[in-house]
């Protein structure tokens, strides 16, 4: 037997013991189906996750005839039949296609229905749940990196925003409680155990079977120290929010506080003609080679937060005033009639107001005398106020608004106001901004659902990306970008994913810490 081969039956008997292969391929039964009421949609759901191809069917009539309205390969178990509007009612049925087609399934009837506002958030939030459960590596339980690249490759940025996601889908029943608890367990023994790790901290990519180190680029290709406060911002989640006496519960919170505390962030701090500063990433072979400051307003917030407090390999204050909040941290302007100080022109692309903040409350944390909830909630104001001003030059824009880094026609960018803008809209910009702007935020969600939803709209979603003005749509979608939308929009509905973190003593330690700049260096 091929080493190939031995992996491969290795990978499926671990699948099978977890509970991954599918139930019909466990017990050769057909695939049991179930049909979901949705937004001017009909969800099918089936309990045969694998890929492969399959043929969906569907009936106006109980007696037929069918029709074939899908013929082809599914990722997860999930099919999205979008009617594009309420009151339709269908009977489906589906098989697993290919040459020897299998058995069809039980017939499942269902009708699309007119959401309220609050469903239709829900629904959204559910479907970016499914990525991270329905998609989620089957060893490991990591978030792959995105629906069109290797299967095989996880991203743990990525995966801590997939830990939000399960606090999310526990807590609004897309799962259980202990389903969402053992699905937290399952990842964190990956983390623990054959994921590559150094000092502490884990790489960009990993391999989801074998925990090996994919190499992101020349010289990254170890430690990754902003990928690595996402995923400790997902641990201190869980530690903080699975609090149950059962076993599985108690070991999510050992676990996720041994991982957290064996971060090494003091090793990552370097200083520089005086600057004190944490790098971005070292590796085993070139160590500090690829030579990156964390430095200035950017996604990277809660790199210096987390440092600060660590509660093992904790770091100073002087570095996040040195190089975090530093004099050039902002600009006093007016952009668009908006009044602003943080960052410079328009503004920069709006994930720099998600990834730090799914957990880290940005009312916490100030500037200039505001919030930076109050910042950002300027800047997402000049996004909408820009995209009203390009609506000639740009299909769509002014409905819709919100640019920030994704997939596009011409590739991957991270696109802004005035900077790289192609008239590509990412979803998840709007969208995970619905905290600071509840309005705009959901009438753009409306827009893109209601008016684009036939192309946009897939099982797990929106996707990554869309270009009206070229006639273009992404071809799936990406972990860092779906990954902010269901946390996000639930701390515009409870504040959960915000309460739960906040409730971390060393975070609360740390904001203390950083509560006032320190005096300069010339005063008296």
């Amino acid at each position: 037997m091929s080493r190939r081969i031995e992996v491969l039956a290795a990978t499926i008997l671990l699948a099978a013991s977890c509970g991954w292969l599918p139930a019909a391929e466990r017990s050769g039964a057909r695939p049991h189906l179930t049909a979901l009421s949705r937004h001017h949609r009909i969800d099918l759901v089936w309990d045969a996750p694998a890929g492969g191809a399959w043929e969906i069917q569907r009936s106006a009539h109980a007696e037929g005839p069918f029709e074939r309205i899908h013929a082809g390969p599914c990722r997860i178990g999930v099919h999205a039949d979008f009617l594009g509007r309420p009151g339709q009612t269908f009977r489906y049925r589906l098989r697993r296609g290919g040459p020897s087609p299998g058995a069809w399934s039980n017939t499942a009837e269902a009708a699309s229905r007119q959401s309220t506002r609050e469903q239709l958030l829900t629904e959204v939030q559910e479907a970016s749940f499914r990525y991270f459960w329905d998609y989620g590596h089957p060893v490991s339980g990591l978030a792959r990196e995105g629906w069109h690249r290797d299967p095989a490759l996880c991203a743990i940025g990525a995966t801590g925003m997939g830990l939000f996601n399960l606090v999310v889908g526990g807590e609004r029943g897309f799962a259980t409680r202990r389903q969402c608890a053992a699905r937290a367990l399952k990842m964190l023994r990956f983390l623990a155990g054959p994921a590559g790790r150094y000092h502490g901290a884990w790489p960009h990519w990993i391999h989801g079977a074998t925990g090996k180190t994919v190499p992101f680029s020349r010289y990254d290709d170890g430690a990754d120290l902003v990928e690595t406060a996402f995923l400790a911002e997902g641990l201190l989640c869980l530690r903080e929010y699975f609090t149950g006496s059962d076993e599985v519960e108690a070991e999510v919170r050992r676990l996720a506080d041994t991982l957290w505390r064996g971060i090494e962030w003091d090793f990552f701090e370097r200083d520089r003609d005086g600057r004190t500063a944490l790098t971005w990433h070292w590796s085993p072979r070139h160590e500090w080679k690829k030579d990156l400051p964390v430095v200035s307003f950017n996604e990277c917030h809660i790199v210096y937060v987390l440092a600060l407090a660590s509660p093992s390999h904790g770091v100073g204050a002087k570095g996040y005033w040195d190089s975090w909040q530093h004099p050039r941290f902002g600009t006093r302007r007016t952009e668009l009639g908006v009044a602003l100080e943080l960052h410079r022109g328009k503004g920069p692309p709006m994930f720099w107001y998600h990834y730090s903040y799914l957990g880290l409350d940005p009312h916490a944390v100030h500037y200039q005398g505001r919030s930076y909830f109050e910042h950002f909630r300027d800047l997402c104001r000049v996004q909408v106020l820009y995209a009203r001003s390009k609506k000639e030059q740009f299909a769509g824009y002014g409905p819709l608004w919100g640019l920030t880094a994704s997939m596009g026609p011409d590739g991957y960018s991270a696109r802004a106001p005035d900077r790289r803008d192609d008239g590509t809209i990412a979803p998840t910009a709007a969208i995970s901004s619905m905290p600071y702007l509840p309005d705009d935020s959901y009438a753009c969600l409306k827009e893109m659902y209601e008016v684009h939803g036939r192309r946009v709209w897939g099982a797990c979603g929106f996707t990554d990306a869309f270009n009206l003005s070229r006639d273009w749509v992404a071809p799936g979608v990406l972990g860092i970008d779906t990954g902010p939308i269901a946390p996000m929009i639930e701390n515009h509905r409870t504040g959960l994913c915000w309460k739960t973190f906040m409730k971390a003593p060393e975070v609360a330690a740390a904001l203390k810490r950083i509560r006032q700049p320190p005096p300069p260096a010339n005063a008296p």
